[in-house]
């Protein structure tokens, strides 16, 4: 497989085209900025490898708990974490959730210890329908379309990488 270095590189040489690329179809110079600054955070903390001890990974400090239960759920270069659709949209969902569960975490123990109410599943919900519409009021209407396209381009550049390279290796074997 690539080293992490070769997939920095890929996913850093793809920036400028993936926002050429965004600002000739959208002509938004915001939707163009979010689109691939989501390429480069996919590329480079947000794709397949988060499954394993990778660059990726480790690029999460002292944040990287947070992917500990994904690595345990899921089998390495499975469908699920480099599967061109289906990996961006679960570490998505997966992150998307456990942001959830952290967050309502140390609300609900800020809570026990000042005395106050802890967070209610409606409380949740508003809160994140609070973070979409400031996006929305700050990009524009289509800035979640945007960003999950980033996030899946710049993931899409790394199993294409590894795909390619697996096929470059098993055809000089044969030659």
């Amino acid at each position: 497989m690539p080293s992490g270095k070769t997939h920095d590189f890929i996913t850093i040489l793809f920036a400028a085209p993936t926002f050429v690329v965004t600002w000739l179809v959208t002509k938004s110079i915001a939707l163009s900025v979010v689109t691939t600054a989501t390429m480069l955070f996919g590329g480079l903390m947000f794709g397949p490898d988060l499954d394993i001890q990778s660059s990726q990974y480790t690029r999460w400090s002292i944040f990287r708990f947070l992917w500990w239960p994904y690595k345990v759920i899921f089998r390495h270069r499975s469908r699920f974490t480099h599967g061109i659709i289906l990996g961006t949209l679960i570490r998505v969902v997966y992150f998307a959730l456990a942001l959830t569960i952290l967050a309502t975490a140390i609300l609900y123990a800020r809570a026990v210890y000042t005395g106050g109410t802890p967070p209610s599943i409606d409380d949740i919900i508003q809160a994140w329908i609070s973070v979409e519409r400031f996006v929305r009021d700050v990009v524009g209407p289509h800035a979640a379309l945007a960003a999950f396209a980033g996030l899946w381009w710049g993931a899409t550049t790394h199993t294409i990488t590894d795909v390619g390279w697996s096929v470059l290796k098993k055809a000089s074997e044969i030659f």
